[in-house]
């Protein structure tokens, strides 16, 4: 399917999408017009945001979070891009990827002055904390390890690293990792 690109506008993109009824059409749609030359960062950047949420809906996450990563660089604010590479990090947790979502809390910290680079380490140490908590339940103890590896390298609080030192030998108990849980013991 061709798709010829006549709008100009963000009003007239955003008509243009209330019209197309799949959210698979829509994306379509955003691909083509991001790949238009003559389309400012303005109108780019909304596209991106758009193209986003709409993987996000679809539970798309790894393309979400290439939008989003993309958003980010097109962003004017340093706010904004710090929001959107926080948002690329969620994202990339939530499948995950945990070097791809240290590589986005890695964007955000260079992007951040003293202040927020506290805010943006608490933000990674609770998501972090969180998808490695969602996926124990459900069963995914190999990825859940990972992310406490993560986090027994993070500078944190020492009551909750001994707790996640705890988690983590559990896990390397629990996948026959001895030789790993023998090391973690002798730390702890």
């Amino acid at each position: 399917m061709i798709i010829a690109i006549k709008e100009n506008t963000i009003e007239e993109i955003q008509k243009k999408l209330i019209t197309m009824n799949t959210d698979l059409n829509k994306l379509s749609y955003i691909e083509i017009a991001l790949k238009e030359p003559d389309f400012s960062f303005e109108i780019k950047r909304h596209l991106w945001n758009i193209a986003a949420k709409l993987y996000e809906e679809r539970k798309m996450y790894e393309k979400a979070a290439k939008a989003m990563s993309h958003k980010g660089t097109m962003d004017i604010t340093q706010n904004e891009r710090i929001e959107s590479y926080l948002k690329t990090a969620e994202l990339y947790a939530k499948i995950g990827k945990v070097e791809s979502a240290d590589d986005a809390f890695m964007r955000a910290g260079r992007e951040s002055d003293t202040n927020q680079k506290a805010k943006i380490n608490l933000a990674k140490k609770n998501i972090y904390i969180l998808f490695a908590k969602e996926l124990e339940i459900a069963g995914k103890k190999a990825a859940a390890m990972k992310f406490y590896e993560k986090l027994i390298k993070m500078q944190i609080d020492p009551i909750e690293k001994k707790l996640i030192k705890q988690k983590l030998l559990q896990t390397y108990k629990a996948l026959a990792m001895f030789r790993e849980a023998k090391l973690l013991e002798g730390m702890i």
